[in-house]
């Protein structure tokens, strides 16, 4: 498909993509490493999924398109990775989750529990999923 012009984009290589994709791994491996059952610990997990979930899309859209959201309005990455022929068409929703979740999990004084943590770690694995099929 071709590229949204609407937006901050930023023109990516192939070389960055895997970079970008390289990043999500470690995001979320780190949120896998700490998710356990207490509360403080799910949040950084938590917090660790969105970054990676945006890394992994970033990677998806710059392999798939040439080209990623650079914007402070995190629904036009959704609307990007909707642009990309997805193996798994729930990937913009789930991406738009993490983002839901965003300034809860970075900014937030109140925990995320355990089981929404251990949702976004799964969420922003299926981004890294499709990056590593791309």
């Amino acid at each position: 498909m071709s590229p949204r012009n609407s937006g901050r984009t930023v023109l990516c290589t192939p070389a960055d993509c895997r970079v970008r994709r390289d990043q999500a791994r470690a995001f979320i491996e780190v949120a896998e490493l700490v998710l356990t059952e207490g509360r403080r610990e799910a949040h950084v997990a938590a917090a660790l999924a969105v970054l990676g979930g945006i890394a992994a899309a970033d990677a998806v859209c710059g392999f798939a398109l040439g080209q990623w959201s650079r914007g402070q309005d995190h629904t036009q990455a959704v609307a990007l990775l909707g642009d990309v022929t997805l193996r798994d068409a729930t990937l913009p929703t789930k991406l738009r989750r993490l983002l839901a979740d965003k300034d809860a999990a970075h900014y937030s004084p109140n925990l995320i529990t355990v089981e929404k943590a251990k949702a976004m770690v799964r969420q922003a694995a299926a981004l890294l999923t499709e990056a590593d099929l791309s």
